[in-house]
């Protein structure tokens, strides 16, 4: 009777896998930094556009990546003369997990309630810019599936 033996070794399939691996989280990282970068400019641009009145709040945008800072709106134009209004867009934020993360943070303290349409004191806000109004992230989130083919776009790139 005849006997046969194989024997295989997977350490070079081990390896193409790892590397295969490192390959796509480089790829979602660079996918996810267009991704919300994308956001921000829809967000400023787009209706609802984010509301203005001296330009503090549109210039105090940032975009982060894993923790780090990515963009700014720092760049938008301000009304001259009123005070306290300048742009102060956040330069630091705290990682939360270890997991692939992007945040865009309007940063100023009333941030919130103008962004809910809602003043702290329950009356509703009046938008007076042209097409701006309140839920201006959270309008573009709505359609979300954009900003996962932006990642998933480059993710495909990379792997040709």
């Amino acid at each position: 009777m005849t006997k046969i033996r194989m024997t295989t070794n997977f350490d070079s399939f081990k390896h193409g896998v790892i590397l295969v691996q490192k390959e796509v989280e480089k790829a979602s990282k660079e996918g996810m930094k267009r991704a919300v970068r994308k956001l921000m400019d829809d967000s400023l641009d787009k209706e609802p556009k984010v509301p203005r009145r001296s330009g503090g709040l549109e210039a105090s945008h940032s975009v982060f990546v894993d923790g780090k800072l990515e963009k700014t709106s720092a760049d938008r134009p301000l009304t001259s003369g009123q005070k306290g209004t300048g742009a102060t867009p956040l330069l630091i934020i705290m990682r939360l997990t270890k997991k692939l993360e992007g945040a865009l943070v309007a940063h100023k303290p009333y941030a919130a309630s103008i962004h809910e349409g809602v003043s702290r004191w329950g009356a509703p806000y009046n938008y007076t810019r042209t097409g701006s109004g309140p839920k201006w992230i959270q309008a573009k989130l709505l359609a979300a599936g954009k900003y996962f083919a932006l990642i998933a776009g480059v993710i495909k790139w990379h792997s040709k």
